[in-house]
């Protein structure tokens, strides 16, 4: 028996869904930082560090009703089910869960609200 090409041909596929998942989350990612630069653009959030991205993520999260609430949290363990994935995973699996439902604008006002202003990259003022 030969696993080799079916070997090589799982792994392709596991590629190509890696990347297309990359693609899926980065354009929520940009949507996410387009509304931000149209809500609050004198707040230069785009300089939030992954830390405090996802503090201002937990908020929102919290806030949501339970149905969406419970959504974005299996997006994150489905998307970072490693001890290792970090923020910076969590971050992406609820934006693109937000983005994929239809609340990234709500997202975006979440964060305004939740930072006074970013004076350099990950040096923000949080409005609590």
């Amino acid at each position: 028996m030969r696993f080799g090409p079916v070997f090589l041909a799982a792994l392709a596929l596991a590629a190509a869904w890696s990347a297309q998942a990359q693609t899926e989350a980065d354009e929520a990612r940009d949507h996410l930082e387009a509304a931000l630069a149209q809500d609050c653009p004198q707040k230069q959030l785009q300089l939030l560090s992954a830390r405090n991205l996802r503090d201002g993520l937990d908020s929102y999260v919290e806030a949501l009703p339970p149905d969406l609430h419970d959504r974005l949290l299996k997006a994150e363990s489905d998307h970072c089910s490693t001890a290792d994935a970090g923020a910076v995973c969590v971050n992406l699996a609820d934006i693109q869960a937000a983005d994929e439902v239809g609340r990234i604008d709500d997202l975006a006002l979440s964060i305004c609200g939740s930072f006074l202003r970013c004076s350099d990259q990950g040096v923000c003022d949080y409005a609590r």
